[in-house]
């Protein structure tokens, strides 16, 4: 009987799972009212959509609507189901299960999109291909920006075959939130989708050609999706127009294509088709953020406006007021590229996998690049706040700044003047706890603003950040101290600011060496909002300090470099209540979670400019032609036929008469492996290395190690011609992931490739 009994229970458990999968949900038309269920129907029958906008969990009778299938197509190995819900209402969570003849879903939801024009959060990028770490990666982080939608900018996958869409959609679901909450997709096509089908009937897109376009908000925002895989001229580029025309009352207009005008990888095709069909058009029509993929690499770019006059690079020129800013390119888990085609106008490049995290207002548009390969330490964004940002997210803080601002009617940064910085504590002996004895703590996973219950005492509290690049005598125009919450406290606390009244403030080092510090006069009361643990939002961050670090930077003392020192007090109820604290991450909590501080200024005429403001790190497997400028260990080089030339160090003017003497130069040409390729990769036995450009009187040496460090193979080589053609046996029998290293004959590292060993 028991086993009869134990059979049954099984047999109801198995009914009560649909027979489906592989979850999406696409646009078609009003984000607000409308939306598209999609899944893979793999047995059963009948499916239907059951939704509501109270969560009844799995009990699908209690949902008060219903959708049966508006499509169905299979394609890919997968019976391609789409629901197509509308007359919803704007803003709202609905929850929904999907009921067939085998059983329910699970509950899933969405929250439909605003109406009107409040703020939106989108996230942008592409090229995923088969590289699963970094997709999966970039995917879960969807499920913690939570995104009002999903642009993506094609290339999926890299055969377009079924069982690769499969495992495609099998990552998709990561995308889903821990809560079951899903985000909707915006589908591009790419170059490595054989046909408009790919796109068509799996995101049912509303346009069989894939291009389309969709208004959030009341006009807030209008996204186009372009089709670079099919032909741009013609009827593309018509539509594109009289779309254009037809919406100049739409605030924003923002465009998603694969291939990029002007890609950022030398071995990439130009497109000019692109170019001389859509640049003009963008430009005269007020599309101000434009997203493209394909190359690999990543890149951001001044406003721009399309000219062939005297100054142009590759059709282009600066334009701060009316420019379009370019975006992209790809990196969602394709094999990445080297930034190695920079233009005059490009913002700023680099190399890695991301995505653009970007927010839509009425009043400006903010896009910053995420970092993805961090992805599980990454917290999550509230539904109630998604504009929040998450502890650990890794945003990309390149030379020009984290975020590119775009203003409604100018671009923020007309003024190449204009500046900002972002410094974190950067290890743990500059963020102390003075106790009421005068004694220092430096090694403390938190920070106690202020009482701290393990010494009873209502501490004072600082704050050291080093190499600050500041110009002497710049206009600040905000400054704030921005925190992680290590705990959650609601207690109404007021906290004192100060700085430290030095050109350049020394570590903290003795006895009441926080306390003791003479402050500027311009100190600010903060009364902080509540606080929950893991946050690291506007709730966590300070007043503007800004007058306090304009004393600073006025100092005649003040240079570009120098280190400044905050000093936290409790205030008022913050030292008579043990409650009335806030506890903020220090360095030994995390290093990503430590204090932040973060300054905004602008220079005028009068001001020496930092010779290194707006000039990018040298970076390896750049191929520097010359005249190009880069920084390098805190000083600028110029790029010269043999080697590189100092022209001074970050921090003051143009200075080429400066002593070399203890100097590093950025690595030479001749001695930096620019381009090489190593094949096949996975490998079975042996490994084939070219080696461009290389130095044929110096010898090189190949090192391979496992992961865990262990050296696997040595030989030095000495090529015989700059082309050399070099075949390695490294004699590895275990399958797994290897590290290959080339050295100098002065053992220093010139290239490093991660080898796949089958």
């Amino acid at each position: 009987m028991k086993k009869l009994y134990f059979l049954f229970a099984i047999l109801i458990g198995l009914q009560t799972q649909a027979s489906n999968g592989k979850y999406r949900l696409t646009l078609r038309g009003n984000p607000a009212t409308s939306i598209v269920i999609g899944w893979d129907q793999t047995s059963g029958s009948n499916p239907v959509v059951y939704y509501g906008t109270t969560d009844y969990g799995t009990n699908y009778r209690n949902y008060p609507n219903s959708k049966a299938p508006s499509r169905t197509v299979s394609y890919k190995s997968m019976n391609n189901t789409f629901a197509r819900l509308t007359g919803l209402t704007p803003n709202t969570a609905y929850y929904f299960v999907i009921r067939d003849s085998q059983g329910t879903s699970s509950r899933f939801w969405f929250k439909t999109a605003p109406s009107d024009n409040r703020r939106l959060s989108f996230i942008a990028g592409g090229d995923s291909r088969n590289n699963r770490t970094p997709r999966r990666n970039a995917n879960s982080l969807v499920a913690k920006l939570k995104p009002h939608a999903v642009l993506f900018g094609g290339d999926m996958t890299n055969g377009d075959s079924s069982s690769e869409w499969r495992t495609w959609f099998n990552d998709w679901q990561l995308t889903i939130a821990s809560d079951g909450r899903m985000f909707p997709i915006i589908a591009a096509r790419g170059n490595h989708e054989d046909s408009n089908n790919s796109i068509y009937n799996l995101f049912d897109v509303p346009s069989s050609s894939v291009y389309y376009a969709i208004t959030f908000g009341r006009n807030l925002v209008r996204t186009y999706t372009l089709n670079t895989e099919i032909s741009i001229s013609g009827s593309q580029t018509t539509w594109l127009r009289n779309d254009l025309n037809a919406n100049t009352n739409t605030v924003w207009k923002m465009a998603q294509y694969h291939k990029p005008m002007r890609p950022h990888v030398s071995s990439k095709r130009e497109g000019n088709s692109q170019y001389s069909n859509w640049a003009r058009l963008f430009y005269d029509k007020g599309v101000k953020l434009v997203v493209e993929c394909d190359a690999h690499t990543v890149k951001t770019t001044w406003p721009l406006r399309p000219s062939t006059s005297s100054g142009n690079d590759e059709g282009f020129k600066r334009d701060n007021e009316n420019g379009t800013v370019y975006v992209g390119e790809g990196c969602w888990g394709a094999p990445l590229r080297s930034n190695n085609d920079n233009k005059s106008w490009t913002r700023n490049s680099s190399r890695f996998n991301q995505f653009k995290w970007i927010f839509v207002s009425e009043s400006k548009i903010e896009a910053r690049t995420i970092k993805v390969d961090n992805a599980s330490q990454v917290g999550s964004v509230s539904n109630n706040n998604v504009f929040a940002i998450p502890a650990n997210l890794d945003i990309w803080r390149p030379s020009n700044g984290s975020v590119v601002t775009i203003n409604k009617g100018t671009i923020v940064d007309p003024n190449p003047d204009n500046g900002s910085i972002e410094v974190a504590i950067s290890n743990g002996n500059d963020d102390v706890e003075e106790e009421k004895d005068g004694s220092l703590y430096t090694n403390s996973s938190d920070l106690e603003l202020v009482y701290d219950s393990s010494n009873t005492s209502y501490q004072v509290v600082g704050l050291r950040f080093q190499s600050l690049g500041l110009p002497k005598n710049a206009t600040i125009t905000s400054a704030y101290l921005q925190f992680t919450a290590d705990e959650s406290n609601s207690s109404n606390a007021e906290l004192e600011i100060a700085l430290h009244n030095s050109s350049n403030s020394p570590s903290f080092s003795s006895s009441n060496n926080v306390s003791g510090r003479t402050t500027f006069s311009s100190k600010v009361t903060w009364r902080p909002q509540s606080w929950t643990s893991n946050q690291s939002g506007s709730r966590q961050r300070s007043p503007n300090l800004k007058t306090m670090v304009q004393s600073l930077v006025n100092k005649s003392g003040w240079t570009s470099g120098n280190n400044a020192s905050f000093i936290v007090r409790g205030k008022g109820v913050s030292l008579t209540s043990t409650s009335a604290k806030r506890v903020a991450d220090s360095y030994e909590g995390g290093a990503s979670k430590a204090a932040r501080l973060l300054v905004n200024y602008t220079t005028d005429g009068n001001t020496p400019p930092d010779i290194c403001a707006g000039i990018a790190p040298w970076q390896s497997g750049v191929n520097y032609v010359e005249g190009d400028k880069v920084t390098y260990q805190g000083n600028l080089f110029e790029r010269i036929p043999s080697d590189w030339k100092l022209l001074g160090a970050c921090g003051t003017t143009r200075n080429t008469g400066k002593n070399t003497s203890g100097v590093f130069f950025p690595p030479s040409l001749k001695e930096t492996i620019t381009t090489f390729r190593i094949h096949p990769n996975p490998f079975d036995s042996i490994l084939s290395i070219d080696l461009p450009l290389v130095r044929t009187d110096k010898k090189y040496t190949i090192i391979i190690y496992d992961v865990s460090g262990s050296l696997i193979f040595k030989e030095s080589i000495l090529p015989i011609s700059q082309n050399d053609h070099i075949k390695l046996n490294p004699n590895i029998s275990q399958s797994g992931i290897y590290m290959l290293k080339i050295n100098d004959e002065n053992g220093k590292t010139i290239k490093t490739k991660r080898l796949l060993k089958r």
